[in-house]
């Protein structure tokens, strides 16, 4: 026990040395970090803004505390930077005007130098101007300013040799930060759009997987569901990139609002059909494919959007009806049973045997392959017309199959019942002729 408790002492003891021994090196190289920092001149942010060799960045940065009085000597201090560029400017312009072949070309790569200095600098004042701005610059004292840098950059570029320009503009298209920078962030973008494209369509198509399993989901409602995924994807990874690329898109989000609202009274009756096209999509009074009537139209559903349906006539007519229209009228789905009744009515004539006639047409039913046999067929004497007995035959069919039905047994039936020798007979009316004696004492 005693040996146990002595070791344990040990390795306390043994830590405990190794732990000082390692935060030594640290904690004085802490003491000489602080000892060097308390040695270093504090300057304020006020002295370091006024530094154009500064970047944007650091500008930025050293601008949040100033207020709005120190900016307005800052913005001072900058229009001096940018003077002192233009006066260099000016000089170099005068001397290439007397200058010799082999004299111009040194004040050219000055003056070269001294307009990438100057095109430098205006974005940096320009930043100095927009935090003034922010913090409650007198609007005229802001515009001065923009009216002296709008100034001096035309009068700039009008007064500069033109082989300086043409040499600048040439620099400016190599470089990266100029033209090729640009067309890098022109291929970028491109290639941002083609790749938020496949995220749209891989989100697409991964939702449609998910809608396949949920049952009792309209062909419409997975359309309109699988097209609004695409084009939120789409649309919001495009805003992602924007604001990679470093376009500030919160001003996009308001106009999208304000247009919102401004639309949302332009436009009530469409929104009307988006909302009945909704109600369709959800409650599911048809589908893609069935064949409808409604708002006097009656034809079979090709597709639908959010605010018209398109619909096919048999004559192959095709039509488009807002929704709205379709939402407030009767709907007639015909294709939303398995199975339906073809209803047909023969004619006979009075002199015929309806029993006959009715067993004919048992004949033909049953050996038509398309009638089913469940539920039963019902043929019968359903009307004693005006100049015919009628008879109701009431076969099952498919759907699908209703208007070959339809057809093939009404022509069958004129066929056997020629051939039965049971008549079909055209309205007709018999016309009784009485004749009226006059008598003579009575004129």
């Amino acid at each position: 026990m005693r040996q146990t408790n002595t070791i344990i002492r040990f390795l306390q003891g043994l830590a405990f040395w190794l732990a000082l021994f390692l935060a030594w090196p640290l904690s004085a190289e802490d003491a000489t970090d602080a000892a060097s920092s308390d040695d270093l001149p504090i300057v304020s942010a006020f002295a370091q803004a006024q530094n154009q060799e500064l970047s944007s960045d650091h500008l930025s940065i050293l601008m949040v505390p100033l207020t709005a009085g120190e900016l307005s000597e800052i913005a001072d201090v900058w229009q001096g930077h940018v003077r002192a560029a233009l006066d260099e400017s000016a000089r170099l312009n005068i001397a290439l005007i007397e200058a010799s072949d082999a004299e111009a070309k040194q004040l050219r790569a000055q003056l070269g130098a001294v307009t990438e200095a100057h095109s430098e600098l205006i974005p940096l004042y320009e930043l100095v101007l927009e935090n003034w701005d922010r913090k409650g610059a007198a609007p005229e004292d802001t515009q001065a300013h923009r009216n002296f840098i709008t100034a001096v950059q035309a009068d700039a570029v009008r007064t500069t040799d033109v082989r300086t320009l043409v040499r600048l503009v040439s620099a400016w298209l190599i470089s990266i930060e100029g033209g090729l920078g640009l067309l890098i962030k022109l291929a970028g973008a491109l290639i941002a759009i083609w790749g938020m494209m496949f995220v749209a369509r891989f989100a697409r198509r991964m939702a449609k997987r998910g809608l396949e399993k949920v049952p009792n989901l309209s062909k419409l409602l997975k359309s309109f569901v699988l097209t609004a995924i695409y084009w939120i994807t789409f649309v919001v990874g495009i805003l992602l990139v924007l604001a990679l690329f470093g376009v500030n898109v919160t001003p996009l989000f308001a106009v999208i609002g304000g247009l919102s609202f401004i639309l949302g009274f332009a436009l009530q009756e469409t929104l009307g059909n988006l909302a009945s096209g909704l109600m369709i999509m959800v409650l599911k009074p048809f589908d893609m494919g069935d064949f409808i009537q409604t708002a006097g139209i009656s034809g079979v559903v090709d597709e639908m959007s959010v605010v018209s349906t398109q619909i096919r006539t048999f004559d192959n007519q095709i039509i488009v009806v807002p929704n709205s229209k379709i939402w407030g009228d009767v709907i007639t789905n015909v294709s939303a049973s398995a199975t339906r009744r073809v209803d047909l009515v023969f004619g006979i004539a009075y002199t015929d045997n309806a029993a006959h006639a009715i067993r004919v047409l048992e004949d033909l039913v049953a050996k038509h392959v398309l009638c089913l046999n469940d539920p039963a067929p019902e043929i019968f004497v359903g009307e004693l017309g005006d100049s015919s007995v009628n008879i109701f035959c009431r076969p099952w069919a498919k759907s699908d199959d209703y208007w070959t039905v339809y057809w093939d047994l009404t022509g069958q039936a004129k066929e056997r019942f020629d051939s039965e020798g049971i008549s079909i007979p055209f309205p007709q009316r018999d016309v009784h002729l009485y004749q009226v004696t006059q008598d003579d004492g009575g004129q």
